[in-house]
């Protein structure tokens, strides 16, 4: 037989329908209606909102209210009556994070290493469950006297914190597992409801205030809305999971792994260090967005003041909307406008992106040197300035949600395919790490401006 014969001969050999079967599978179905990106985008705003709502509302409730001894509600205008200061309520906010943050971290990093059966979607499942719980538990004492057992409440509420954060840890840590799967704008769109979340809850603190003093129908609301928010997230695996465009990407990313698993030579801690080396400068990049912004917000933000020592308020706003609206509100929005924008334009590229995170410490000492804690600090105030505060504080916030959301992209796309769901889990740790380390310094920055 000729070499030409053969050659005419050589796509009989070959299956068609098997060939039209390969074809169709290589090609993505759509995500009709862009479905899938929104559901991400739900859960993102799913893993902050309960503990958002929680820490919005821990100085009125808990701080000048629960955690008093014999305080009451009168009953005309909702205000406090009465109440004696406890260690509890001293110090709760410390205790508050603590007992948030530590659990967070660690189920965080944990979760990267632990296989369960039924993958990421089975975890997110039973942490949203665990969470609701804890919002429930937390519910049920809202109208509850629980003036006369004060340490008794607060060992339940610092107990239903840890478990709170913890699972959150796991279902947070999960989401950035599950989103690498997709294309990267699916990350971003995780960081998308995260600064989505924290407008809602700033645009509902500003509400409440406006329109009920009831600390305890306020908290009421909160966490009402939290566990609706949980009860949507919830239900949305069970659409999600229809999805042609979701399974497609899912099962390609399980053969992925499964092959990798079968032919590659790194296998148990191996696979993790590698994982780790190859995504290295994105985790860092990750790492140092949170670190930054958490170091200026809001704990040093909600600080600074218009007025100098020992003069008037005179801004235009409303001197009781201040905070709320030049440090929660600016900061949520820019951010949320910000991991908008990444998601259309992703600039600088992933081997440079490093300038401008690391250019970012600068804020550190700036908002350090505006008018914070004008009647404590020690050091002279170089920025006075209210509108400079603002407009510097726009930049960092736009910033904050621009690059992590660049950085949370381009940490799943930095390593092999096999690796992209171990690599999202890996920055949603570094994501954590980053905020602890970044509020922990907040009180390092305070001691020194103080000192």
């Amino acid at each position: 037989m000729s070499i030409e014969n053969a050659t005419e001969l050589q796509p009989l050999q070959n299956d068609p329908e098997k060939e039209t079967e390969e074809v169709v599978e290589d090609v993505p179905p759509e995500d009709s209606g862009n479905l899938v990106f929104y559901i991400i985008l739900l859960h993102g705003i799913g893993t902050l909102m309960p503990w958002n709502m929680f820490i919005n509302i821990s100085y009125d409730y808990y701080e000048t209210f629960k955690m008093l001894a014999n305080a009451t509600i009168h009953p005309a205008n909702g205000a406090v009556v009465g109440g004696v200061a406890t260690v509890f309520s001293s110090n709760f906010q410390n205790y508050q994070t603590i007992a948030a943050q530590v659990p967070n971290l660690l189920l965080n990093f944990i979760n990267i290493f632990v296989v369960v059966q039924g993958g990421l979607v089975k975890r997110i499942a039973v942490s949203l469950i665990v969470v609701a719980v804890a919002v429930i538990s937390t519910m049920s004492f809202i109208y509850v006297d629980t003036s006369t057992w004060v340490p008794t409440f607060f060992t339940i509420t610092i107990l239903t914190i840890i478990i709170l954060n913890g699972a959150n840890g796991i279902y947070q840590n999960s989401i950035f597992g599950l989103a690498s799967d997709f294309p990267f704008k699916y990350t971003n769109a995780v960081i998308i409801g995260n600064n989505l979340c924290g407008t809602f809850v700033t645009l509902l603190s500003m509400a409440t205030k406006a329109f009920t003093k009831n600390v305890l129908d306020r908290a009421f609301a909160y966490f009402s809305i939290s566990l609706i928010t949980l009860a949507f997230c919830f239900g949305s695996f069970f659409l999600l999971k229809t999805k042609p465009f979701f399974r497609y990407y899912t099962n390609k990313a399980a053969k992925q792994r499964s092959k990798n698993a079968e032919t590659s030579e790194e296998a148990g801690l191996q696979k993790y260090i590698a994982t780790f080396k190859e995504a290295f400068p994105q985790l860092i990049n990750v790492f140092l967005v949170f670190f930054v912004t958490l170091s200026i917000f809001p704990g040093i933000m909600m600080y600074v003041r218009d007025e100098p020592k020992g003069g008037q308020y005179s801004f235009v706003l409303p001197e009781k909307y201040f905070m709320d609206i030049t440090t929660f509100l600016s900061f949520n929005v820019f951010a949320f406008i910000g991991s908008l924008v990444a998601g259309k334009v992703q600039y600088p590229a992933p081997n440079r992106l490093w300038i401008p995170v690391y250019a970012r410490l600068l804020y550190i000492p700036f908002f350090a040197m505006c008018n914070y804690m004008p009647e404590t600090r020690t050091f002279p105030v170089w920025f006075p300035s209210t509108w400079l505060f603002i407009i510097v504080g726009a930049t960092m916030s736009f910033g904050s949600g621009y690059f992590s959301g660049l950085a949370m992209m381009y940490t799943p796309n930095s390593v092999h395919p096999s690796r992209a769901q171990t690599a999202g889990m890996m920055a949603g740790f570094f994501l954590i790490f980053g905020i602890v380390s970044g509020l922990l310094f907040t009180l390092i920055v305070k001691t020194i401006i103080t000192a």
